[in-house]
């Protein structure tokens, strides 16, 4: 549940707008007043001597405004309410534009109140919001963050298990409809593991000591470019090619055309729908790791190192094909991939290496299935 505390946050700052409209507003007239004792009655008699030349005046006494008490007043009520207009529009602006929507804290259970809102799926934007206040936490909050991690005392499971079971459950799903933009593809035989190899598979894990202490897999050589698909065969030659040339750009140019080129560009982005969602659960899943290392007091994120580890992996293969895919070169290229993809890949690569070099130094304690640290590998090497 989220508590739309905007209007009860303007409630509390009138009066703090009032005392500074009023000190502005006193100090505006006293400056005024002073400069006026000084310089005023020189000004208007200038003035006045100005206009006599220009045309008649009648000569009058005028009364000093200086030392009117209902002239004072009247300048102070019009200086205070011109005050109070300007901060009562800075203070509707900062509270309900700029100022972001919180998780209740003051909730008797604040990491049960902030788990409800990520859970929240029949409306995407408490989840949207929930998702934000959950980076919040997990890269600004100490306190709170230390609290979901020594948080084990429920019937469900701890506080760390649920909420990253949420986190990992949006990048899932992103996975997911990437695959299944796949297409089908033979499947390869596996290779036996030799003998002598450093991934122990008996051991249920590969030992990161295994695989940090093994030689540094040499740098494969970059695939030679395609050449280049004459569509229409060596057949066609002259006026022919040329006719099925234009034939052909003009069927691109084309609304229909533009449709079935963009019908792959839709799908992707259809993948990236929450995309900020997705950022927020990917750095404040990789966060929460991080700061396991020294907050949690129980070890329940340790157990779930791997999980975290195969979702991110799995994530980024799934968006390099992507990226290959509509590419069509069979290499991730940065210049031709969608942006949201190249973005998303740059998000997931830097929770790794943030993940690497946060457990650099427990890495060679880490028990990771082979094919996941061999995927660690390059960020280990800080190759990727």
């Amino acid at each position: 549940m989220l508590e739309q505390s905007r209007i009860h946050a303007l409630k509390d700052r009138l009066p703090m707008s009032f005392s500074r409209a009023f000190g502005f507003a006193t100090s505006v007239l006293c400056k005024f007043w002073l400069a006026y004792f000084v310089v005023g009655w020189g000004v208007y008699r200038s003035v006045c001597g100005v206009l006599a030349r220009i045309f008649s005046t009648s000569a009058y006494n005028v009364a000093s405004p200086l030392f009117s008490a209902s002239m004072l007043a009247f300048w102070l009520h019009t200086f205070v309410l011109v005050v109070l207009t300007w901060e009562f529009a800075h203070q509707l602006f900062e509270i309900i534009v700029t100022e972001p929507t919180r998780i209740n804290e003051l909730s008797v259970d604040r990491n049960l109140c902030l788990l409800s809102g990520l859970r929240h799926t029949e409306s995407p934007l408490i989840q949207h919001l929930a998702f934000q206040e959950l980076y919040r936490v997990a890269a600004f909050s100490m306190e709170q963050r230390v609290e979901i991690l020594t948080d084990i005392d429920r019937t469900s499971g701890t506080m760390w298990t649920q909420i990253s079971a949420e986190c990992i459950a949006v990048i899932s799903a992103a996975t997911g409809q990437l695959k299944a933009q796949a297409p089908a593809e033979k499947p390869k035989p596996v290779a036996p593991i030799k003998k002598g190899e450093a991934v122990d598979v008996r051991a249920g894990g590969a030992p990161m000591a295994d695989i940090l202490q093994g030689r540094k897999p040499a740098v494969p050589a970059p695939p030679p470019a395609p050449a280049p698909v004459d569509l229409f065969g060596v057949e066609a030659q002259g006026l022919e090619k040329y006719v099925l040339t234009t034939l052909r750009d003009m069927l691109v140019r084309s609304p229909l055309g533009q449709r079935i080129l963009r019908s792959h560009r839709a799908q992707s982005t259809s993948v990236f729908a929450n995309f900020q969602q997705q950022v927020w659960a990917i750095r404040s899943l990789i966060r929460l790791v991080e700061c396991s290392i020294t907050e949690d007091k129980y070890g329940v994120v340790q157990t779930d190192i791997a999980r975290v580890l195969e979702t991110l992996f799995a994530y980024l293969i799934e968006l390099e094909r992507s990226a290959m895919q509509s590419d069509g070169s069979g290499a991730y290229n940065v210049q031709t991939a969608n942006r949201q993809t190249v973005a998303m890949v740059q998000v997931v690569r830097n929770a790794l290496y943030v993940f690497t070099t946060s457990f650099y130094e427990y890495l060679e304690a880490l028990k990771l299935p082979p094919q996941q640290a061999k995927q660690l590998q390059a960020f280990a090497n800080f190759s990727a």
